[in-house]
């Protein structure tokens, strides 16, 4: 049990520090850095519903998967982490430390740069719960010498 838990922890740990790193980064980036640093049973390149390109790499001895998509530029703007239900405590108290919560099941970066969103029910009788990485749209820049005319 304490070899369980202590894997538990570090796979927690791997996984709030790998975070930020695919949202931006294209298919070869994430793929080597699976391939190096993530040990996982399965791996899928699928089109999602709108056409575009998906990667989904499911863990080993623990359940859950991380799918990444794509945009049309080949970077990646989203991604989804699945995690046993049992566990959603410990991942809610992760998000909670590592970003700054803005509801109930939503956390954003400091820096406003992408946001993550816990999913509780991502299916019918799911056994498992969901968090999703998006990047936040860009904010508009405007000039500081411009007046606003009503």
């Amino acid at each position: 049990m304490r070899i369980f838990t202590l894997i538990i922890i570090f796979l927690g740990f791997s996984a709030a520090a790998f975070a930020q790193f695919p949202l931006g980064a294209n298919k070869d980036n994430i793929a080597q850095y699976f391939d190096a640093n993530i040990q996982y049973a399965s791996f899928q390149e699928f089109k999602t519903k709108d056409g575009g390109e998906a990667l989904c790499y499911t863990k080993t001895r623990v359940l859950g998967d991380y799918t990444f998509y794509f945009n049309t530029d080949g970077t990646c703007s989203s991604y989804t982490e699945t995690y046993d239900k049992h566990q959603l405590n410990e991942v809610i108290w992760r998000m909670d430390r590592r970003f700054c919560r803005i509801s109930a099941t939503e956390w954003r970066d400091e820096n406003n740069l992408f946001r993550v969103k816990l999913n509780l029910r991502p299916g019918k009788g799911a056994n498992f719960v969901s968090i999703s990485y998006n990047l936040t749209e860009p904010h508009p820049v405007f000039n500081n010498s411009t007046l606003a005319i009503n």
